[in-house]
């Protein structure tokens, strides 16, 4: 294939493919993708090909602060993987009659157009053929030359095919029981809330390096340094070994990642192609644009504050008492107003989880935040919204299979080994009336 230019195919033909692409259905409820195909389409048009790069795309698409470190953040590759797979799924199924295709060629962000070759007649179906047992004695080097590259892609797609088997029968056993049970409406219409196929949803996990620098430094990294990443130059008094290495390290909880798998077994998920985004590589833009699932308390996803004056419990970290807590703003009559977490082994421990369910950014989608005050407590929270007593706190606050109201909830759960045990709700306040119960 090579690139289509000429009168045959004009730079107007060129912009009503696009438009095509951007009108389908793949691409009208991913606005993200959208607007990265439209920008350096119109760069690509205009004839500035040599100034689209990973760096204005990430600054002019992605709203990253101009002069941002691409090395530390791959929003930008990360995306360009998601257009080019959703290119691929656009001319294989709504525009399969498209002449000319519209690809993302590798290792750049430049458009390109080539003509789809075209076939006389559909290609010859070839008969899957087993291949024979190979002895144990027989060496590579003994099978005849001519059928070597034969007898290896058939072994190749044997493997394949047994492998494809195996991960499918390992994720069949392993999906739990809540993964296939028949859901109940208002839990269907929560996850559908947030796995909607008409938004994009981020699956933000914490930033567990943040919660290493702040003890190190004695001072937590808040939003606006976070974004503009301040707080790498930012070095405690004295000589910190490994500082720099430190701050440029990405790590998270496996609290959060079992999460994360859970999450993404949930039925609904399989409709929304949710995406899992570090939270430094998040950006306002997109919590506005997106749905969001955010996990971790305030001193590992900063990205929290952007929801603080909305909500009444905060997971932080109390520096006069070295404790994980949980701030409640708003106590009821039987509520306290500070939670604190217990972190002796020897009265069991306790841990506390928090789980606010509030519109986005734009008031167009939904966003979930899963916190927790510890691993067992940001495991609670999530163990909690996967069981059947997720069923009945829905029925409790007056959800339905029409609408389920906003809330945010506060769970307390044994501790032993950083694992929960028997979690409980505490309370939880309607956040549309500012009130508790």
């Amino acid at each position: 294939m090579h690139d289509v230019s000429g009168p045959d195919f004009t730079t107007a033909d060129q912009q009503q493919l696009v438009s095509r692409i951007l009108a389908s259905d793949l691409f009208s409820k991913s606005h993200r993708l959208a607007g990265f195909l439209r920008f350096i389409f119109d760069q690509y048009s205009r004839g500035h090909a040599s100034a689209i790069n990973e760096q204005r795309i990430g600054t002019e698409v992605f709203g990253r602060a101009p002069g941002y470190h691409v090395g530390e953040d791959s929003i930008v590759r990360s995306q360009a993987r998601f257009l080019r797979q959703r290119l691929e799924e656009y001319f294989a199924n709504e525009g399969k009659r498209e002449p000319v295709l519209l690809l993302i060629p590798k290792g750049s962000y430049v458009p390109a157009f080539e003509r789809r070759e075209l076939m006389s007649s559909p290609p010859p179906v070839v008969a899957a053929t087993v291949p024979p047992a190979m002895p144990t004695t027989l060496q590579p080097e003994l099978m005849p030359a001519r059928d070597g590259g034969v007898w290896r892609y058939r072994f190749a797609l044997a493997m394949l095919f047994g492998v494809a088997i195996l991960l499918a029968v390992l994720l069949y056993r392993t999906r739990s029981p809540r993964d296939q049970a028949a859901q109940t409406p208002a839990v269907k219409t929560f996850w559908s809330s947030l796995f909607s196929p008409e938004r994009s949803v981020l699956i933000v996990p914490a930033d567990s390096t943040l919660v290493l620098l702040d003890e190190l430094a004695g001072k937590p990294v808040h939003l606006l340094s976070y974004i503009n990443k301040d707080y790498f130059n930012t070095k405690p008094p004295g000589n910190v070994p490994f500082w720099d290495q430190l701050a440029g390290s990405q790590y998270t909880s496996i609290a959060d990642l079992n999460l994360v798998a859970h999450l993404e077994r949930v039925p609904e998920a399989a409709y929304a192609r949710p995406q899992i985004r570090y939270a430094r590589e998040l950006s306002l833009k997109e919590l506005k644009d997106d749905n969001a699932i955010l996990i971790g308390g305030l001193r590992a996803n900063p990205w929290m504050e952007v929801f603080s004056s909305t909500v009444t419990f905060d997971v932080d970290y109390d520096r006069e008492s070295h404790h994980n807590i949980v701030r409640n703003r708003a106590p009821g009559p039987t509520e306290q107003a500070i939670y604190i977490e217990d972190t002796s082994e020897a009265s069991g421990g306790r841990a506390y989880g928090v789980v606010i369910y509030l519109p986005s950014l734009d008031n167009q989608g939904h966003t979930l935040l899963v916190e927790g005050t510890s691993k067992a407590g940001t495991e609670a929270a999530g163990e909690f919204l996967t069981s059947p007593a997720f069923d009945q706190f829905l029925l409790q606050i007056g959800a339905t299979a029409n609408a389920v109201p906003n809330f945010e909830l506060l769970l307390s759960t044994g501790s032993m080994g950083g694992a929960s045990y028997h979690p409980a709700v505490v309370c939880w306040h309607p956040l549309h009336k500012g009130s508790s119960n």
